[in-house]
């Protein structure tokens, strides 16, 4: 296990090819208290993202955006969640998309604005109906994160024939957002709301692939490893502060401190295959699909021990600020709540089962 480091400090995950950039997650680490208790998104960490080059996602878009994604999540979840959904835009678009779509969320990095990808919905969720060279709108989507300041998401809208997505211009009057639903008790400054697009045009320049391409394999349920690698940032910094507190004279405490330790082990080498094997070109796609599920799965339950056993040994202050365990404690609980994770532990079961329980 790595060394425990000083709070301010960044966990050895940066490589030496991203030189100065580890003095920005230094300072979003810095700046993440205020974030949490304004609940507020994170203009100034961003700000530094981009003056950094980091919204330049070009070097990120393959298994090398690991290190960088747990790096930005062990300064700030919040953060880490807007970024990962940066570049899964910036993905999909680079994909699916045409030269206009591509060169829509180029100008919006240039402008030091992330792009993101809004696809939860509740009832009907959103439409698009064909008008004048592009597609109508209508409905609302949720869980909507970076609202308010996200400019041109990937937004997924039914069709007759399927998922479609589209980069609307939240500039459009017609657009109406409510950040007023967001009272979950982490991941506060993610700027999360309901957004509905009523009467919003989309030209077919801001079309993204055909139908069905969001949830074409293994992109969509592969593609999660990302979301796995800002939680894994997340046990880092909560290891690294758990073990600066630990009380080594408490036989119980230590041991506590070696399943938590065994449980961050585990999630680590979890991420780092589901990584590998995801971003392989040469991967099977329902390999990938069946390895990242049941990572999602078995990356909870790890996350679970390493969370119960820090609460435990570093008690009561890990629930009141400012202590830094509570917040970061609070947004990783809050970020585990991730949608259909029995749906993917139950794939990789069936999936391993036909195959003598064993990944090749």
């Amino acid at each position: 296990m790595r060394n425990a480091r000083p709070i301010a400090d960044v966990p050895p995950f940066l490589v030496d090819e991203i030189g100065q950039r580890d003095a920005v997650v230094a300072r979003i680490w810095q700046r993440a208290p205020k974030v949490d208790q304004a609940a507020a998104f994170p203009a100034d960490d961003f700000a530094d993202l981009a003056a950094s080059g980091m919204l330049d996602v070009d070097g990120l878009l393959d298994s090398r955006a690991l290190p960088v994604l747990a790096a930005i999540g062990s300064a700030s979840l919040t953060v880490g969640r807007l970024f990962e959904g940066h570049l899964n835009a910036v993905k999909l678009v680079r994909r699916f998309g045409g030269a206009a779509a591509v060169a829509i969320v180029a100008a919006e990095a240039a402008a030091g604005r992330i792009a993101g990808v809004w696809n939860a919905e509740r009832g009907p969720g959103v439409r698009a109906t064909r008008h004048r060279g592009g597609f109508r709108l209508s409905g609302s989507k949720v869980h909507c994160s970076g609202a308010g300041s996200v400019r041109r998401p990937v937004v997924t809208a039914h069709v007759d024939d399927g998922v479609l997505m589209l980069l609307p211009d939240l500039a459009d009057p017609a657009v109406r957002i409510d950040l007023s639903v967001w009272r979950a008790s982490g991941m506060r400054g993610t700027a999360t709301g309901s957004v509905t697009f009523d009467g919003v045009e989309v030209p077919d320049t801001a079309v993204i692939g055909g139908p069905g391409d969001y949830y074409r394999s293994p992109w969509f349920s592969g593609g999660a490893w990302r979301v796995l690698a800002v939680q894994l940032g997340g046990l880092d910094r909560i290891m690294a502060l758990h073990a600066e507190r630990l009380r080594l004279d408490d036989a119980v405490a230590r041991a506590r401190f070696a399943d938590a330790a065994a449980a961050h082990e585990s999630a680590r080498l979890l991420v780092s295959e589901a990584s590998r094997r995801a971003e392989d070109t040469a991967g099977e796609a329902a390999d990938i699909d069946a390895y990242v599920d049941l990572a999602r799965t078995a990356f909870e339950a790890a996350a679970l021990v390493v969370i119960g056993a820090t609460r435990r040994n570093v008690g009561l202050s890990t629930f009141i600020a400012p202590d830094p365990l509570d917040r970061v404690l609070r947004d990783l609980e809050t970020y585990l709540r991730q949608p259909f994770l029995d749906a993917s532990r139950d794939h990789a079961a069936r999936w391993l089962a036909a195959r003598g329980g064993r990944f090749r």
